[in-house]
């Protein structure tokens, strides 16, 4: 008789558990939702955050607020979001340094990708942009070789966070190339973007969205796209296979996580109002212009481009003895 009561009881419960949680999601969101930037401010993680926040903001009702935590290549902002309340209101921004190449290259992350997170949107990629100062003698992805094989480690080169793909890039590139570079560590693309443009540094190779205004005012000079095709916006550069350098194409992408544990119903409450923001006329128009190629799409598409990426890259960087100092 006892177990049949608290047989009732457990089920009632768990009845009842479940029908709070489903009126939770359906009522959800009932406030603001932090949206944790693993960056400085400026980069094109941050810049692609903030449009596609604004139109989420739209489509929930509620307000989709950035916070910037910069520091350890992304890990101390993902990690922290590893940490948040499953509910929904805070969620990480992926990209490919903290959810593909930092686990190959940091000993400690501070987050494991597959027990604290679930996927919830994935956004779509852009294109790396090769960039010198314009105050080098630096014209063609040729003379940057040149001068490299002359100057062998003393090219000034920005890295924007050890990991991430204006790090992969170059280093790709000069295993590729057979050169030896000085690499010059800075916070985020924000901060090497600002040493270019004073000379501190004389090569990025940055996302097209953060550096594109630059190269477009005349700040910086283009030398070569890693897309498959040339940007549309940048129609005279040419991409890096086109140069001869096959099979060179790293296209950087973003995404947005949940802790695990975060309730389904939230999870697809969340992917919908993303999905609708990339479809807004206003926000897409934002998000091409800056560069980016859209894709979207159900929340498992996230988590089958970081299974990808991670065994890609893992490669790479053990193939370069890429390790965090």
């Amino acid at each position: 008789m006892i177990g049949q009561v608290l047989c009732s009881t457990a089920v009632a419960f768990a009845l009842f558990t479940a029908g709070t949680t489903a009126a939770q999601a359906q009522a959800f969101p009932t406030k603001a939702i932090r949206l944790i930037v693993p960056f400085g401010p400026g980069g094109s993680s941050d810049v692609v955050a903030r449009i596609i926040a604004d139109g989420a903001t739209e489509a929930l009702g509620q307000a989709v607020v950035i916070e910037n935590v910069a520091g350890a290549g992304g890990n101390i902002g993902t990690a922290r979001g590893a940490k948040a309340a499953p509910d929904g209101y805070t969620l990480t921004e992926c990209t490919i340094g903290t959810c593909a190449t930092n686990p190959s290259i940091y000993a400690q992350t501070g987050y494991d990708l597959q027990k604290d997170f679930v996927p919830v949107f994935y956004v779509g990629g852009v294109m790396n942009v090769f960039s010198v100062h314009p105050g080098t003698d630096i014209k063609s992805i040729a003379d940057l070789v040149t001068y490299a094989r002359a100057n062998p480690g003393k090219l000034p080169t920005a890295i924007g966070g050890v990991g991430s793909s204006n790090h992969l890039t170059p280093v790709w590139f000069a295993s590729v190339a057979g050169l030896d570079m000085l690499y010059v560590p800075f916070k985020g693309s924000g901060d090497s973007i600002t040493a270019l443009l004073s000379g501190q540094v004389q090569f990025f190779v940055d996302n097209e969205p953060s550096i594109l205004p630059q190269i477009s005012s005349g700040k910086v000079r283009a030398l070569a796209v890693t897309g498959p095709q040339r940007s549309r916006f940048l129609p005279n550069v040419p991409t890096m296979e086109e140069l001869g350098y096959k099979g060179f194409v790293m296209e950087p992408w973003y995404g947005f996580m949940a802790p695990a544990g975060t309730p389904r119903a939230v999870v697809e409450k969340l992917n919908a109002a993303f999905n609708a923001s990339i479809q807004n006329p206003r926000i897409k128009k934002r998000l091409e212009d800056a560069g980016l190629r859209l894709i979207g799409g159900a929340p498992e598409r996230l988590g089958e481009v970081m299974r990808a990426e991670y065994e890609r890259w893992a490669k790479v960087i053990k193939a370069n003895n890429i390790k965090a100092e």
